[in-house]
């Protein structure tokens, strides 16, 4: 099996990621996207999905009237975005960028987006922190960052007895093994994720970018806490302006909410480049 030597981030969210997590589909999408202005105003546009993968949010953000463009770093997923977007006759822009390093002028954006987990890649704080430096850079004044975030203190009681738990699954032509534990220092989620072809399926597996021999890599992604997440957000003029517990709206619960949907406004004092 070909283990991945790039980022994990570079080999997670290529063509294969559509297909691990199908079960995300186009009706969620829409229910998140129909969510976010009963939080707080998208405002005029641009509306930026930062990190959109294959765009499922941006059809939606595109019948809202609402000027949107999906920014990605997978060339992978750009592309069935592009295909989406050419079957639905969808009006949205597609760029691709690191979120490091977003390639978008100062000021540019009336809101931005981080929805189903697309923050928290980078293990070490201050890197987590660049992106929120970049999402204050493009923001207008008053402008809103929608953060959608699994529930970090419930994931870690849920793995927090130091066991690596496994599931192993077939998704369509590949066999799946997953295996998550917690690791401190920083607080992070691995994931080892094994994917093989299933016998006699080797063909339709590359077509989902999966070779005869298979991959390996392993995912890590930032657990962090709502009092975190919060101060991270105001070293950079981002003030908490609104939450929900889940897609339907339901009120936040720090502790049982299936996901953290929260919303920062930009106001305040920025912190500067020579501060960081």
């Amino acid at each position: 099996m070909n283990r991945a030597e790039q980022p994990w981030y570079e080999t997670a969210f290529a063509a294969h990621y559509p297909l691990l997590y199908a079960h995300r589909d186009m009706r969620e999408a829409q229910d998140c996207v129909a969510l976010l202005p009963r939080l707080a105003p998208l405002g005029p546009g641009p509306v930026l999905d930062l990190g959109c993968g294959a765009g499922r949010h941006l059809p939606y953000l595109a019948a809202a009237q609402v000027i949107a463009v999906g920014v990605d770093l997978s060339a992978d997923l750009l592309a069935e975005a592009a295909r989406q977007r050419r079957t639905d006759a969808a009006d949205y822009g597609l760029v691709r960028g690191d979120m490091r390093y977003i390639p978008v002028r100062d000021g540019a954006c009336s809101a931005v987006l981080s929805l189903f987990t697309a923050f928290g890649y980078f293990g070490e704080l201050a890197d987590n922190a660049q992106v929120v430096a970049e999402v204050t850079r493009i923001l207008r004044p008053a402008g809103h960052w929608f953060l959608d975030l699994f529930n970090g203190q419930r994931v870690a009681e849920e793995l927090g007895d130091g066991r690596c738990h496994e599931r192993r699954r077939e998704l369509g032509p590949l066999r799946v093994s997953e295996r998550r534990w917690l690791v401190h220092d920083p607080d992070r989620v691995v994931k080892e994720v094994q994917l093989q072809p299933l016998a006699d399926r080797e063909a339709e597996a590359e077509r989902w970018g999966i070779s005869a021999a298979g991959l390996e890599y392993t995912e890590e992604v930032a657990l962090f806490t709502l009092g975190g997440l919060d101060e991270l957000a105001g070293r950079y003029g981002l003030r908490r302006v609104a939450a929900a517990g889940g897609y339907d709206g339901q009120r936040l619960d720090a502790a049982a909410s299936p996901r953290w949907l929260l919303v920062y406004r930009v106001e305040g004092q920025l912190t500067t480049a020579s501060e960081r």
